[in-house]
């Protein structure tokens, strides 16, 4: 089960990337929730129907467009999947801002239902999505 959670997981990643978010929740349970800490712009709780409504929207708006998520590894069991990742995009004052965070997805059934994003460095985050 683990393989196919990883390639689960890494399938979601990929149309991410692509910019295919309503094919990236294609993988997920119906009722998947993204949840982000802190007191950014991005904080909060989000579900499907809000997903690319408003966090992604979000991650755009903040970003200028220019977010680039870059999957360093994905580890998977039977319960759980984490994603090792960097971010980088271009402010809108021109400034480049990277950030660095393990992304854990918790599955069940084969579908992955929750996913937290934990931050190497939380002030930073805030900082960057501020």
């Amino acid at each position: 089960m683990s393989e196919k959670n990883q390639a689960t997981v890494r399938a979601i990643y990929e149309a991410f990337g692509a910019g295919d978010y309503a094919r990236a929740l294609t993988f997920c349970d119906p009722k998947v929730t993204f949840q982000i800490s802190g007191k950014s712009k991005l904080a909060g709780k989000y579900d499907a129907t809000n997903f690319v409504s408003g966090l992604v929207a979000k991650w755009k708006e903040l970003s200028g467009g220019q977010y680039k998520l870059e999957v360093h590894d994905v580890l998977a069991s039977d319960r759980h999947a984490v994603a090792l990742a960097s971010v980088k995009f271009a402010r809108k004052n021109g400034e480049t801002a990277e950030y660095r965070s393990a992304q854990v997805w918790r599955i069940e059934n084969g579908k992955p239902v929750a996913w937290y994003e934990y931050l190497r460095d939380g002030y930073q985050f805030d900082a960057i999505w501020s």
